[in-house]
């Protein structure tokens, strides 16, 4: 039944079409991480920590890939190919 009801909610508009059967509510408030929460069984305070969780690990993953785009295109400015190094790129500048 609970399957069921993701299903309904997944095919009852394409922005819900990815939405996820468990949920991770990091820990707050003194309380530990929730791995693996039922989506049916969540609270709506759980939706707004999963989310949290989800925002900061998604600012982190863009900072990263903002940061190796940046190197990739500082080397490239150097001249460097494909199958160089980084290490000889900076040719101990660093």
């Amino acid at each position: 039944m609970l399957k069921n009801l993701i299903d309904a909610l997944r095919q009852k508009t394409l922005s819900l079409s990815d939405l996820p059967a468990t949920l991770r509510v990091p820990g707050h408030g003194g309380q530990p991480d929730i791995d693996g929460l039922g989506l049916a069984s969540a609270s709506v305070d759980d939706l707004a920590f999963a989310i949290q969780g989800l925002e900061i690990k998604s600012s982190e993953i863009v900072c990263q890939l903002h940061s190796l785009r940046r190197l990739h295109d500082l080397v490239r400015s150097r001249g460097a190919l494909g199958t160089d190094k980084i290490a000889n790129i900076f040719g101990g500048e660093v």
